[in-house]
């Protein structure tokens, strides 16, 4: 195969008519432009160019082959346009997603941050599932998607690697009339006998929890079951059930208590990106942010 940077040195001789000229334009030396003229007339077996008192003039192989140098030159421009267009689309923009209740925790500030920071910034955010962020960003749907992980690591895929952010503790959720109301490190076996407020049992943190119960040597009895944190502490705040929310996502309803669980149950939310981030300094500024907010949340 022939190389195409030595055909464009056909079209440099035949718009200049000189290797010295072509030489100029390519930004080589001359010697430079009549060695890689000769070593293509060696793969090609066939002269290309004819040496004259004062120039050079193609040949009738060598002037069709620059035909073609010049639909690769202008495959070239229009590849480099197409870079150029794409960098300009996508340097100032961020693709975010994240859960409901992590990205009500630590977008509003972050979100703020990068305002003040880069004003050009065109930001957007999607709401995702807990885990669905990563392969968002798997498909360059997004460029950076906050997840959550329980008791299940999450895997990431190719192409993304996950940044943890912090750990968010589980606590008990009461009402504020329930006996273990006072108590300030309550165990999940403290409520084998209630009734339980919490997700289905297709999603992470009810698989979680039922495994720490199991561990605890007892079986919940959940009547009501929501995706939503909100919803499930409202039911508290009626004082038909307890539940178990992470901290980031109890919003303090009337009628409620909460304490962390003695066992240190947590959810982890990590920040999942680019495995490179060296074109996209917009999700290197984002991801500096998160990880402040992260650290003030832990205080």
């Amino acid at each position: 195969m022939l190389d195409p940077s030595r055909l464009l040195i056909l079209l440099a001789l035949r718009e200049q008519g000189s290797v010295t000229r072509a030489a100029e334009q390519l930004g080589r030396t001359p010697p430079a432009v009549s060695q890689q003229l000769i070593r293509l007339e060696d793969e090609v077996g066939a002269q290309l160019a004819e040496r004259l008192p004062h120039g050079v003039r193609l040949t009738p192989l060598g002037a069709r082959m620059a035909e073609s140098a010049e639909r690769i030159a202008a495959a070239l421009h229009d590849a480099t346009s197409d870079a150029q267009r794409f960098r300009d689309e996508h340097r100032n923009r961020l693709r975010l997603g994240a859960f409901p209740t992590a990205g009500l925790a630590l977008l509003p500030e972050a979100l703020a941050a990068m305002r003040h920071r880069r004003p050009g910034a065109e930001l957007s955010v999607v709401d995702l599932g807990p885990d669905e962020g990563i392969e968002r960003v798997a498909a360059h749907r997004l460029d950076l998607a906050l997840v959550g992980e329980y008791r299940e690591p999450l895997e990431a895929l190719p192409g993304v690697r996950l940044v943890h952010l912090l750990d968010d503790p589980v606590h008990a959720v009461l009402p504020t009339g329930h006996p273990r109301a006072g108590n300030t490190a309550p165990r999940l076996a403290d409520f084998r006998d209630d009734t339980w407020a919490c997700a289905p049992p297709d999603l992470p943190n009810r698989r979680q929890l039922e495994a720490a119960a199991r561990a605890e040597d007892f079986a919940p009895r959940v009547a009501f079951e929501f995706e939503s944190y909100a919803v499930a502490e409202a039911v508290v705040s009626a004082g038909v059930a307890v539940s178990f929310i992470p901290r980031l996502a109890i919003t303090g309803a009337p009628g409620t208590t909460h304490h962390p669980l003695a066992s240190g149950l947590h959810r982890r939310i990590h920040a999942a990106v680019p495995t490179s981030t060296r074109h996209a300094p917009l999700i290197e500024v984002f991801l500096q942010l998160l990880h402040d907010i992260s650290r003030d949340l832990r205080r």
